[in-house]
């Protein structure tokens, strides 16, 4: 796997974080501003002849509009962040797999870090050897040939396996083998 290649959708939630962390920072700011509003409406004398409950009903909206986007940008932060670092821990998992200089990995360091269909369809090619066609893999799990071919996608994109051409379909191939 090329650099450029993996490191295009940790770049993308990089920046969804960083986008989210700046929303929340915003908000933050909007919460202090309509608060100290709010406060030198109520209890300001500069203000006295002004109608005070009409402004303040706007001022809490805005109020908990800022509170929302806060929560809101909070939220899509921590899973950015999350996303992040499971991506780093999966990276580094499969290139030292990769890495026969260094010490392999067992395949439940690689399998915890996929989903329930990409281990199932991990756990046959290893026991197959490292090597089944995939129209094999669809007649084993009885998954349909759609879903088998977005796992083996993201299987490939994760440098796990590597799919060649093979006649009508394609031969999966491990790219490292520990059985």
């Amino acid at each position: 796997m090329a650099m450029g290649e993996g490191s295009r959708p940790l770049n993308r939630t990089l920046m969804n974080a960083i986008i989210s962390s700046v929303m929340a920072v915003a908000s933050v700011i909007l919460l202090i501003l309509f608060s100290f509003t709010l406060f030198l409406l109520v209890y300001s004398s500069f203000f006295k002849d002004l109608p005070v409950r009409p402004y303040s009903y706007y001022l809490i909206g805005a109020i908990a509009a800022s509170a929302a986007l806060l929560i809101i940008s909070l939220v899509f932060l921590f899973r950015n962040v999350q996303s992040i670092s499971f991506e780093t821990k999966e990276r580094y998992l499969i290139q030292q797999a990769g890495d026969r200089s260094e010490k392999v990995r067992s395949d439940e360091d690689i399998m915890k870090y996929l989903d329930d269909g990409e281990r199932e369809i991990y756990s046959i090619l290893v026991d197959a050897g490292g090597t089944v066609l995939q129209r094999d893999i669809t007649s084993i799990k009885g998954y349909s040939k759609a879903t088998i071919t977005r796992i083996l996608s993201r299987l490939e994109t994760k440098g796990i396996v590597e799919k060649m051409r093979h006649g009508t379909t394609n031969q999966i191939v491990l790219k490292r083998v520990s059985k």
